[in-house]
């Protein structure tokens, strides 16, 4: 489900509007399931390090963030590949080329 989603947020000839609503379920499930697994990760080095985990206040804070983030991440990303796009005179075979090696080597640094 990721890898479709990761395609269809990566191809500058859909427009935003298609992102959205056609892949809607796609991606509230995406951003949830980031946002879960980054406050479990963060959760659990602060028990490594402080024995402890961290407080309600401050988890509630963390997924608003987060969910904030990761919204404005795929929209940020959409202008990113449509500027990528562009900048490759509207090329689509160098533009997936570009954003294949840009985003395996982030995922692979994260």
């Amino acid at each position: 489900m990721f890898t479709k989603l990761y395609l269809d947020t990566t191809n500058p000839e859909f427009s935003l509007y298609d992102i959205i609503y056609q892949n809607s379920f796609p991606l509230t499930v995406s951003i949830l399931f980031h946002t879960v697994v980054y406050v479990l990760f963060v959760n659990m080095c602060y028990y490594i390090f402080f024995g402890r985990l961290l407080s309600m206040k401050i988890n509630n804070r963390l997924v608003i963030i987060l969910l904030v983030l990761m919204t404005v991440g795929y929209i940020g990303r959409y202008y990113h590949v449509k500027d990528i796009y562009n900048a490759y005179d509207k090329d689509m075979k160098t533009t997936r080329n570009h954003l294949d090696k840009l985003y395996i080597s982030w995922i692979f640094i994260a």
